[in-house]
């Protein structure tokens, strides 16, 4: 989320734009130290998508094997053999 906070008042002269080399290096500090600020965020953010796309394809796989397992389920083969053959059932 943007942090409006920081950035001037119109009515204010932009900093950036001053012909005072100290108003000016301070500027450039403040502004670097916000972009790295917001590149550790990204970073952090990139990690935790990593984190739950694995997570993500681990229950993937976990689903799968759940549903081999259960079609090898003899006990439930013969429940679904049984339940479609009932009347009214597709």
């Amino acid at each position: 989320m943007a942090d409006f906070d920081d950035l001037p008042v119109a009515s204010e002269p932009d900093p950036i734009e001053s012909d005072d080399r100290l108003v000016l290096r301070s500027e450039i500090l403040r502004l670097r130290e916000s972009l790295l600020a917001g590149n550790g965020r990204t970073e952090v953010l990139r990690d935790r998508i990593t984190e739950l796309t694995q997570r993500e394809e681990q229950l993937v796989h976990d689903n799968a094997v759940l549903h081999a397992e259960l079609g090898r389920n003899h006990v439930l083969r013969v429940a679904r053999a049984v339940r479609s053959r009932l009347p009214g059932r597709s």
